[in-house]
């Protein structure tokens, strides 16, 4: 599998149902005891319900009210009562039992799967959509509550009700047992086709779901770009598509469902009309009393309304399989980044970077970075400007380890980063970019993400020695400040400056701005650049910059072009080349 195939979880087309199942087992096996008291529970409560309260019905037609025996219909009348109440009681412990047992397989299987995504790579999640990766954590695992409640248990209450009719009625008459038997059978043939059937546009629709899901995703984080270049309309309708084809696949889902349960009420209507018929033909012979023939009724109607209950249970179970499989999806994919057995973990570090022969790619063959070659000393501050997609994001990306080189080596103070403690290395790295992501709490706890023991005397000193702590003093609340969403309080280069502070207070020695100005007005970039300006003082920064003004005091100037390094060097270096750097410092001293 190609490296670009390895993390898209829409490539699999086929169900592995197997996959499924051993997800499911290796969870239950910690609950093995208590699912083997509810089995038992639903054995005795199967036994009193299907076998004992109907012969007490017969005993009481056939001795009680056949001999005028009130004193004996009475105490049969108190028998039946107390194994009725004795059967509610297994029932409820059945039931109290499977709905505790069930919430904590599934809160163990929601809880695995998110630490699982929590250690996948950035690959992950640019080969899938957000939306489908939600819909697995929330949609798929809602729907083996269903399995686990109302397909695994109902299938063993099934199993049991149908061994334990099957045997009563062999009891009352072989050939009775017989006809039931081969009812049974033809009945059960026909689900399994039915089963067979309804199998792929199950598994269709919990696809076509995951991609609803994830076009609200989309169109929610994208709604300010939507709105302003007036696609509403056009989102509108691909939503109502894909809608469309779901709505599709669930109609023929439910149309197979009713045609199946349809044509099992006739067969069932069919079996019994031949049982009535053979037990009246018993009785007429003086074979079996009239109370058998009830018994034998009885025992019918319980029979055929549980195989009539397979189909149900069958569609909740497979249903639950294919969403249980495309967890196993994501809990069978293995980290490529990750801390090697003995991990290299320095006490000291002082932030150099050296590229050598770096070769990177996101889509096998279709190179972003090709020999990629520089030596930075630790401390310097490095510009890389290029033009749109030259793979300036990508150059930084591969030193926090987020993707891995294709080809060639990534040294930070002289140490394949590959060798690295992978959090080790990531604690010395300061990634500000210009989508910050702010938590909807305070300043202060914002700045305890990752650090909590940050004081508020050591919150505030960050401020000063960014020279913006008069942005926290003209807060009403400070450091208490809530942040949101909505919040015009503060401003997007405030957010930034909050952003840089919570870097600075974990003091990485590597620092990448990643056009962490681009988004703001010019009076807070002002601001914002004195703000990085002194944060850069005694570490190696990197700096993707959409503005060349902010890049001439860099030590050394990268510019990229074609996947590869073209030009590097000072800002007087570079425009003494007369090169591209140079056209594009005429370009914007022109403007």
């Amino acid at each position: 599998m190609s490296k670009n195939q390895k993390y898209n979880l829409q490539l699999d087309e086929n169900v592995d149902y197997k996959k499924g199942l051993k997800l499911v087992l290796r969870h239950v096996k910690p609950y093995i005891f208590p699912f083997i008291l509810i089995s038992i529970c639903l054995l005795v409560a199967t036994i009193l319900g299907n076998a004992i309260l109907p012969r007490l019905l017969k005993q009481a037609i056939d001795v009680n009210i056949t001999n005028k025996d009130l004193a004996g219909l009475t105490q049969t009348t108190l028998i039946f009562i107390g194994l009725g109440v004795i059967y509610l009681i297994l029932s409820y412990i059945r039931l109290f039992f499977t709905g505790k047992l069930g919430q904590n397989i599934l809160f163990n299987i929601r809880k695995e799967l998110f630490n699982k995504i929590q250690t996948l790579p950035s690959r992950f999640f640019s080969d899938n959509q957000s939306g489908d990766i939600i819909q697995r954590l929330t949609g798929n695992v809602d729907t083996l509550s269903a399995f686990f409640s109302e397909g695994i248990i109902r299938l063993l209450d099934v199993v049991f009700s149908l061994t334990i009719i099957l045997i009563s009625i062999f009891l009352q008459s072989n050939l009775i047992g017989f006809i039931a038997l081969g009812g049974a059978f033809v009945m059960i043939v026909y689900i399994a086709i039915q089963g067979r059937i309804i199998e792929k546009p199950i598994t269709e629709s919990l696809k076509k779901e995951g991609n609803i899901s994830a076009n609200v995703q989309e169109s929610l984080d994208g709604f300010v770009a939507i709105q302003s270049t007036n696609q509403q309309k056009s989102w509108t309708n691909n939503f109502q598509k894909r809608t469309a084809s779901y709505y599709t696949t669930m109609k023929k889902v439910s149309l197979i469902s009713a045609l199946s349960k349809s044509i099992l009420t006739f067969l069932s209507v069919v079996a019994v009309c031949i049982l009535l018929l053979t037990s009246l033909n018993l009785y007429a012979k003086q074979i079996i009393t009239i109370g058998t023939v009830i018994l034998i009724l009885s025992y019918m109607q319980d029979l055929l309304q549980k195989i009539v209950d397979i189909a149900e249970i069958w569609r909740i179970i497979k249903t639950g399989m294919a969403s249980a499989e495309r967890l196993s999806d994501v809990m069978e994919l293995e980290s490529d980044i990750s801390t090697p057995t003995l991990p290299y973990t320095p006490k000291v570090v002082t932030g150099s970077v050296e590229f050598k022969d770096v070769d990177f790619a996101y889509v096998e063959n279709e190179k972003v970075l090709s020999d990629v070659n520089f030596k930075v000393d630790a401390g310097q501050t490095i510009a890389i400007v290029g033009p749109t997609g030259a793979g300036k994001t990508t150059f930084v990306n591969l030193i926090a380890r987020l993707y891995d080189t294709d080809n060639g080596n990534i040294y930070v103070d002289g140490k394949d980063i590959k060798e690295w403690d992978l959090e080790a290395l990531r604690k010395n790295i300061g990634y500000l970019i210009q989508d910050t992501f702010l938590f909807e709490d305070t300043i202060l706890n914002n700045l305890k993400y990752n650090n909590p023991g940050v004081t508020t005397e050591q919150a505030l000193q960050v401020f000063k020695d960014l020279g913006t702590e008069s942005f926290i003093t003209s807060l009403t609340e400070g450091l208490e400040t809530k942040i949101s969403t909505e919040s015009s309080e503060i401003s997007a280069g405030q957010r930034q400056i909050i952003a840089l502070a919570r870097i600075l207070l974990r003091n990485p020695k590597i620092l990448i701005l990643d056009e962490a100005t681009a988004r703001i007005d010019t009076k807070s970039e002002k601001m914002l650049q004195n703000a990085i300006e002194k944060a850069c003082e005694g570490k190696t920064t990197f700096i993707i910059a959409h503005r060349l003004s902010t890049i001439f005091n860099a030590d050394q100037i990268i510019l990229i072009k074609d996947n590869t390094i073209l030009e590097k060097g000072s800002h007087k270096e570079l425009l003494a080349l007369k090169g591209l750097y140079f056209e594009m410092y005429s370009r914007f001293v022109g403007k």
